[in-house]
């Protein structure tokens, strides 16, 4: 599987997507909902560099960003203390989650 879309697009289908899957973002970008990200599925890539990290992505221009099972773990902590949250919360939260790697704490 190899899909690109937007942030925002990934992130409103979030659920429809296998934990399994790698998500990549352009190489220094900062996030923004229109940005696009490239879904893959790690295991099926056979062209590999000295790390064992796929080759394509970093050809084309991409970096390792989250896995689907990150986001989806980021959304449903950000859910649980937000019921109501949009999707500028949720990419907040993501962003707050790739720079600290940890949930936000939205009680504090």
């Amino acid at each position: 599987m190899r899909l690109t879309l937007t942030l925002e697009t990934l992130l409103s289908q979030l659920g429809s997507f296998s934990w399994h899957l790698d998500v990549y973002k352009a190489l220094e970008q900062p996030l923004n909902p229109t940005m696009a990200v490239l879904i893959i599925d790690d295991e099926l890539e056979e062209e590999r560099d000295q790390q064992d990290d796929p080759l394509d992505p970093q050809t084309q221009g991409y970096q390792y960003f989250l896995s689907i099972a990150d986001l989806q773990s980021i959304k449903a902590n950000l859910e649980q203390q937000m019921p109501n949250a949009t999707l500028h919360d949720l990419i907040h939260a993501v962003s707050y989650y790739d720079q600290t790697d940890a949930y936000m704490n939205l009680e504090s």
